[in-house]
């Protein structure tokens, strides 16, 4: 029994092997059709232009970042055109009480 056994292993073994390289085989040629890479294309130009893209952020997404006032200004974030905006920034005034001795 032991000399079937001995010549049954290098085949199971060889078996499993084959059916491990052939499933993973074909999973990576799934996941790269998935992502519309050809592999019977072969020019180098449907290539680059599977593997390559281009993205370019737009100068709105850049300027979204940026503070509309000058820092310091006085006027508030919310601001829409804070150039030009006319009047004091902080229009802010009180009156005369006991604490104050209307001093400023």
């Amino acid at each position: 029994m032991s000399s079937s056994s001995s010549k049954l292993l290098p085949i199971f073994s060889l078996l499993f092997i084959i059916s491990y390289i052939t499933l993973h085989s074909t999973t990576v040629e799934a996941q790269i059709h998935d992502i519309g890479f050809d592999w019977a294309s072969s020019s180098s130009s449907a290539m680059s232009s599977a593997m390559m893209k281009v993205y370019y952020i737009s100068y709105g997404a850049l300027s979204a970042n940026r503070v509309p006032c000058p820092p310091r200004s006085g006027r508030s974030y919310y601001t829409h055109n804070c150039f030009a905006a006319h009047g004091p920034a902080n229009p802010y005034t009180r009156g005369c009480s006991c604490i104050t001795r209307c001093r400023r």
